[in-house]
């Protein structure tokens, strides 16, 4: 992304929806984007005639990594506390991060449990009983857990449909419901 760059530009110059190029980054259609952001294209897709700058990981916005470390057990304990299978919650932070929360994706997912600045945001305001500190690893590991947790609720039970939407985030903007109902238009898994 440069300055001035537009979600809905760049979807044109690709031949993509914006509601398509917003969900395979993780952002809402209308979200405002920062210089530097590196986003996802399908393959095949026309990149736009001009050279980007290379990306930057832009750490701006929360949750802010840091270099602190948790462990499988830790993971496991946090998602015992808030019923989440705790082999399920581990395997989500060994595969996202490796358990570091100085992790910061191209799609600028960010800690130990990889969330998106977006989906932080609904996570505080939505899940999250008290505030959560976004520089701390242990709170990154508590937020992931509640928004498996919400995502394993909305999705019946199904722990396979629930970690297959947790990749998009809140997608489009609109919580763990849309990421569900999106992951299940997408094929990765029909649940009722």
């Amino acid at each position: 992304m440069r300055p001035g760059d537009t979600l809905s530009e760049i979807a044109a110059q690709s031949g993509l929806a914006v509601e398509q190029l917003a969900w395979m980054n993780g952002l809402a259609p209308n979200h405002r984007l920062l210089a530097g952001t590196a986003l996802k294209l399908p393959s095949g897709a026309e990149l736009a005639s001009e050279a980007s700058p290379a990306p930057t990981y832009i750490t701006e916005a929360p949750p802010h990594p840091t270099s602190e470390l948790v462990d499988a057990a830790f993971v496991q304990q946090v998602a015992r506390e808030h019923g989440v299978p705790p082999s399920l919650a581990a395997a989500v932070a060994d595969q996202e991060s490796g358990f570091n929360n100085a992790m910061v994706s191209p799609s600028n997912a960010r800690g130990v449990m990889q969330i998106l600045p977006d989906t932080w945001e609904f996570i505080q305001s939505s899940l999250a009983n008290q505030p959560l500190q976004v520089a701390s690893a242990s709170d990154n590991v508590h937020a992931g857990v509640l928004y498996l947790s919400q995502l394993i609720a909305d999705t019946r039970g199904d722990e396979v449909a629930a970690t297959a939407a947790y990749y998009p985030g809140a997608v489009l903007g609109q919580g763990p419901r849309r990421a569900a109902r999106h992951a299940s238009l997408c094929g990765q898994r029909d649940w009722r």
